[in-house]
């Protein structure tokens, strides 16, 4: 068994989950199935914050493209701005063009954040479904051994169970016989007229 309370276990689950194609696990339909019905407080947090990491890298992707998406018709507007300040020299057309110029900046800026974010984001989400695997497989095997032991006195109780019945049923077995060839012997020697009338005065 690869649990127990030594380093060696844990080194040797730890290779074991790296060289392992690991799904992602909180959309993996087995593992969901499998915490309906064995989880603990470690697992619960480990799957929430792996959640909020894929929930965090699905807005900045949302993000991203909606920035990218106001960014051409920025640049439109000041190519258009640009155009109008150097024909008609309008002091209002270079006060937005400052304007969109430093919205600009900033949409270049936020771009630049939300990309360096997303470039770390894969790994930490990969990362966050590894110790998730990692506390899964250990508390799996836990419960594996748990279940074992209870099997084991479940199969015991069973097969004592299965025991008393046997004995019950030879017991019975011969109760039965001792009756029927008492009642067989007593009706040959009474014959079946009296034996009734015995039956209807004796037995019970």
């Amino acid at each position: 068994m690869i649990f127990g309370n030594n380093k060696l276990d844990m080194d040797l689950i730890e290779k074991i989950v790296k060289t392992n194609k690991v799904p992602m696990l909180v959309q993996y339909e087995p593992f969901k199935e499998l915490i309906k019905m064995e989880s603990n407080d470690s697992i619960s947090k480990k799957i929430k914050e792996l959640n909020e990491l894929i929930k965090e890298k699905n807005i900045l992707e949302k993000q991203l493209l909606d920035i990218q998406a106001k960014k051409p018709k920025l640049m439109a507007k000041i190519i258009y701005i640009s155009n109008e300040l150097n024909e008609n020299k309008n002091i209002k057309a270079e006060q937005e063009l400052d304007r969109l110029k430093q919205e600009m900046e900033e949409i270049n800026d936020n771009m630049d954040t939300i990309f360096e974010k997303l470039e770390d984001m894969p790994m930490l989400i990969k990362e966050k479904n590894l110790d998730l695997l990692r506390e899964t497989v250990k508390h799996s095997y836990e419960r594996i051994n748990k279940g074992e032991s209870n099997l084991s006195e479940i199969n015991g109780k069973i097969a004592k169970l299965r025991k008393e019945l046997d004995e019950l049923r030879e017991n019975k077995e011969k109760e039965e016989k001792k009756v029927n060839n008492t009642y067989h012997f007593i009706h040959s020697i009474l014959g079946h007229k009296d034996m009734e009338r015995l039956d209807d005065k004796l037995l019970k």
